[in-house]
């Protein structure tokens, strides 16, 4: 009786240890999805900030990028231009307004500016758009997507060609001709 009995806390233990060394992988790799998309996230900001500065130097290109944000996200321009202000560029701010939308879409009483409010307060902390995001329950991945269709969107407004425009520009070589086979040699009969 106490082998079966010894037996069991045994297996028990292993079971209870595997169960406790598994779930900590599983965080771990949620972290580094997490960690890629914020990297990803800090890398379509410096695009956007990059295609906003070329923008801005010809006339009316920064209004147009504000208005294009604007749209994207369905807020007033001076909305974008305030975030654009406090956070010190268009990718932060619309990084910032993809958050915001996301956090509206979990709690349906909370305003655009409260969210935005409340982002902005977390990310002047020092807190990383990963660590918001998961205090927030947000996936990251769709912030990844809002953000990327919003730098595709500024684009066309900063004269940055699409891929399909690149396509079309690009000369397609002529298709040479094919040569003539030449007949077949008849085989000798036997």
């Amino acid at each position: 009786m106490r082998r079966k009995t010894m037996s069991r806390w045994f297996v028990g233990g292993l079971l209870m240890a595997g169960v406790a060394l598994t779930f900590p992988v599983a965080v771990a790799a949620e972290d580094v999805k997490d960690q890629k998309h914020e990297r990803q996230l800090q890398a379509d900001a410096k695009q956007l900030d990059a295609d906003a500065t070329r923008a801005s130097n010809t006339p009316d290109g920064q209004r147009r990028v504000t208005e294009r944000i604007a749209k994207e996200f369905k807020v007033q321009p001076s909305v974008v231009t305030d975030l654009h202000s406090r956070m010190g560029g268009y990718g932060q701010a619309t990084i910032a307004l993809a958050l915001s939308q996301e956090l509206m879409k979990q709690d349906k009483t909370l305003s655009q500016q409260a969210a935005l409010d409340h982002i902005v307060a977390l990310r002047q902390e020092g807190k990383g758009w990963g660590v918001i995001a998961h205090e927030l329950g947000v996936k990251l991945g769709h912030v990844v997507s809002d953000v990327k269709r919003a730098e595709k969107a500024t684009d066309r407004v900063t004269g940055k060609p699409d891929k399909a425009d690149k396509v079309a520009k690009a000369e397609k070589p002529e298709k040479m001709e094919k040569m003539e086979k030449p007949a077949k040699p008849e085989k000798p009969s036997r």
